[in-house]
């Protein structure tokens, strides 16, 4: 991977790890959002659609047991208002008969549940045909009748009626339970998914994080390292991986260039300092040619004893003004051409020394914005994990939530429960009325016979009654027991979407992290930055110098021209030639530097060479 990534810019890089880890994180997000979303389907399927189903199933049947113990009062009642009473109760219970039915027809979509309610439906419209029967009879006090009309085709269709209801009943119980058993494998599935996800996500931000650090990190530091040994005069560094095209490589490429003409500079300046002593040696060797009558006796020892020598043979020149003064003359101007062509060509290439030092310092501008807006983007990035983050506190919010519902739930059905116990308790002070009504028919004989018969059905209505609330008692127990299991697993889900929420933290830290890393290595090139302009300052200070020095070197020509003039007008003792024109010194000086240039070891050697000339000169 490393081979196509060192030819991409740094702002791609950036771009592209951020472009993956919002994909990550979105994913996560949305993985997490759909699961949260079908287990909230599971439960609302449950709360809203099985247990209203179910609680209407167990009303129909409390009802038609109520229903069929009214019919019984009224056939026993002896008052008008004993009989409007029953009949109220009748008309209650057929209303909340009526009621559930129409929930339960509107609801039921199962092909099973509803063959059992029409199968119900069916019983219930018949026996309504032989209750108006009963009712009439009643009405009349034609009570044998009526008992045997509702001990006959009444109760007969009674019990089918009740076993169609508690069928029902029990297959709605039966989708319950199939319903906890599919949420939970629900929940299972989510949590494996969820773990599987965020290792993932984690792994790959690892990944990408130690790609950005051997991609940017590495590059820069090493760059970094050859710049600070450059500026303190180590030249010994090794090559930076300056194949790369990316702005690291452009910066790798401009320092080994930088490190060449240092490099060339001052092999120059050890060839030019050699050259330069040389002439100096040439041209006092010039000076002392003639007649020498006189010495210096002083005994001048170390570096001044060539000067002495060369003294004494300038004075022994003196014996001929004229020709002394034509020797000075040449040299002068041979002196002063040699320094006017050394500092042209000084000039130039400190020109070109600034040029490169200012290409370098906008370079490393360019990397420092470069840096700058990748801590912006880390930062930027640092923003888009905390608001994912908000989002799943939210849905942690929306769990906690489902799990209130799910607690009100269950105190619906305790409450049920508690009226379940009731009806019981009722159910059983009739059953022992009725025993109480039994004993005392039996001891009226013949004449109690049939308060007898009716005692004995009211207390086998009783009984039923009494049955079928601890089996709407035992069934609302098991739904209680299953919205808790649903409890614990939307719990479960909760605790899941915390942990989540704590690995999404931890991304966050990651993301900080980068940022302050970037942070720290947009400071760091802002140094080296101040640096190279530091140096780009220099340089230009010392082409000012050169300029100045040029300036003398052709100040010095000119006044040695004036001299040649002065000394044409003499003539050479000894028969020696006239001097030739100043301008034509000059021609073979200049064409004498230009030789000696061209045989120097680097292109850009005469920079910092032709300084240690001026200083020379000047020490002379």
């Amino acid at each position: 991977m490393d081979g196509p990534m060192k030819n991409i810019s740094i702002p791609k890089k950036l771009a592209v790890a951020f472009l993956i880890i919002a994909t990550v994180v979105c994913s996560v997000a949305g993985f997490s959002a759909i699961q949260i979303g079908n287990m909230n389907t599971a439960i609302g399927y449950v709360s809203n659609d099985l247990m209203p189903k179910t609680v209407a199933a167990q009303q129909i049947d409390t009802a038609t047991s109520d229903f069929r113990i009214a019919e019984v009062q009224h056939i026993l009642a002896t008052q008008p208002a004993d009989m409007t009473a029953a009949e109220q109760k009748i008309t209650a219970a057929r209303s909340v008969v009526e009621k559930n039915y129409a929930v339960l027809d509107r609801t039921i979509v199962r092909a099973e549940a509803r063959q059992l309610l029409m199968a119900f439906y069916q019983k219930w419209n018949a026996y309504l045909q032989q209750h108006q029967t009963i009712i009439a009879l009643s009405r009349l006090n034609h009570n044998e009748e009526a008992t045997a009309i509702m001990r006959g085709r009444s109760e007969l269709l009674f019990d089918e009626l009740s076993d169609r209801v508690s069928a029902l009943v029990s297959f709605e119980m039966k989708l319950a339970t199939q319903q906890r058993q599919e949420a939970s494998d629900l929940h299972s599935h989510v949590v494996t998914l969820l773990a599987l996800v965020v290792v993932l996500a984690c792994a790959a931000l690892v990944g990408i994080l130690l790609l950005l650090v051997r991609q940017i990190a590495r590059p820069v530091d090493q760059v970094t390292s050859g710049l600070t040994a450059l500026a303190s005069g180590d030249m010994s560094i090794t090559s930076v991986d300056h194949d790369r095209r990316d702005e690291v490589g452009r910066l790798a490429g401009a320092l080994n260039n930088l490190r060449g003409q240092l490099l060339a500079a001052d092999e120059a300046k050890a060839a030019q300092t050699t050259l330069i002593v040389d002439s100096v040696g040439r041209g006092l060797g010039a000076l002392a040619d003639g007649d020498l009558t006189t010495r210096i006796e002083t005994d001048l020892t170390g570096p001044f004893a060539k000067l002495r020598t060369d003294f004494n043979h300038a004075l022994g020149a003196m014996n001929d003004a004229m020709a002394a003064v034509t020797d000075v003359a040449s040299g002068i101007n041979n002196g002063a051409g040699d320094i006017r062509q050394a500092s042209d060509d000084l000039s130039q290439r400190t020109e070109q020394q600034a040029a490169s030092l200012e290409e370098t310092a906008a370079a490393m501008h360019e990397i420092t914005e470069t840096v700058r807006e990748t801590a912006e983007n880390a930062k930027r990035a640092n923003q888009v994990v905390t608001e994912t983050r908000t989002d799943a506190d939210q849905s942690a919010d929306v769990v906690r939530q489902a799990v209130a519902a799910m607690h009100g739930i269950e105190r619906s059905s305790n409450e049920i429960s508690e009226i379940i116990s009731v009806i019981d308790g009722i159910a059983f002070q009739t059953n022992l009325l009725a025993l109480n009504a039994g004993v005392e028919a039996a001891r009226a004989g013949d004449a109690g016979k049939g308060f007898a018969v009716v005692a004995s059905e009211v207390r086998a209505l009783a009984q039923r009654s009494a049955d079928a609330a601890r089996d709407v008692k035992e069934r609302i127990t098991a739904s209680s027991q299953q919205v808790d299991a649903g409890v614990q697993l939307v719990e479960q889900a909760g605790n899941a979407l915390t942990r989540i929420t704590g690995r999404i933290g931890e991304i966050n830290t990651l993301v900080s992290d980068i940022a302050s890393a970037a942070a720290q290595q947009a400071t760091g090139l802002q140094q080296v930055n101040t640096a190279v302009a530091e140096m780009d300052g220099v340089t230009q200070q010392n082409a000012a110098m050169v300029e100045e020095a040029t300036a003398a070197a052709r100040t010095l020509s000119a006044e040695a021209d004036e001299l040649s003039r002065q000394v044409r007008r003499f003539k050479v003792a000894n028969g020696r030639p006239a001097l030739p024109a100043v301008h034509e010194l000059q021609k073979r000086a200049v064409s004498a530097g230009r030789k000696v240039a061209t045989t120097a070891p680097a292109r850009n050697a005469g920079k910092a060479a032709l300084a240690v000339v001026q200083d020379d000169w000047s020490e002379f």
